[in-house]
């Protein structure tokens, strides 16, 4: 298993494995465009060990505001018939080193509350609930917010490490 960032040649497996994770509700290619060409840094997949892209990680860094520097999870899904094989934890491993690296001292996230799996997810990397968002995901589709404070959280040094030169950030 490999983290790195997203090349061009991955978007088709990354819009695959977003359809098959959230069907109707999944973003378009012109939305991953959109983010490629906008800051591709933020984008990584995860390989299986033939090299092929099973899943993915959307990462967003926002303005400091206020003397914070919010980031978060766009989205993050793994190849349903990769799930529990370890894809997941080390996609947030390298989103959350690659948020504090960046200067964000605060990231969130957004889960539907009937997505129990990705709440353990989330919740072992040391988000914490923070407010319940109804209808977020449409009429009786309620979210989660989730944050986690990168400033104390040890969470990113706890959590399966990606190597530098795996994610991307040497050089």
């Amino acid at each position: 298993m490999r983290v790195r960032r997203l090349a061009l040649s991955d978007l088709a497996d990354v819009v695959r494995i977003e359809r098959a994770s959230f069907g109707p509700e999944a973003y378009s290619v012109m939305t991953f465009l959109a983010h490629v060409f906008r800051d591709r840094k933020g984008l990584f997949v995860a390989e299986d060990d033939d090299g092929r892209a099973v899943g993915y990680v959307l990462v967003r860094i926002g303005l400091r505001w206020l003397g914070v520097r919010r980031g978060g999870i766009t989205s993050i899904a793994v190849d349903p018939s990769h799930r529990r094989r370890g894809f997941g934890r080390a996609l947030m491993a390298a989103a959350l080193a690659h948020l504090k690296s960046n200067g964000v001292d605060e990231a969130d996230l957004e889960v539907n509350v009937v997505n129990r799996a990705a709440q353990s997810l989330y919740g072992a990397s040391g988000f914490v609930q923070s407010r319940l968002l109804p209808d977020y995901y449409g009429a009786g589709g309620d979210g989660l917010k989730m944050v986690l404070d990168l400033r104390r959280s040890t969470a990113v040094e706890q959590s399966p490490q990606v190597s530098r030169a795996e994610h991307g950030t040497g050089g």
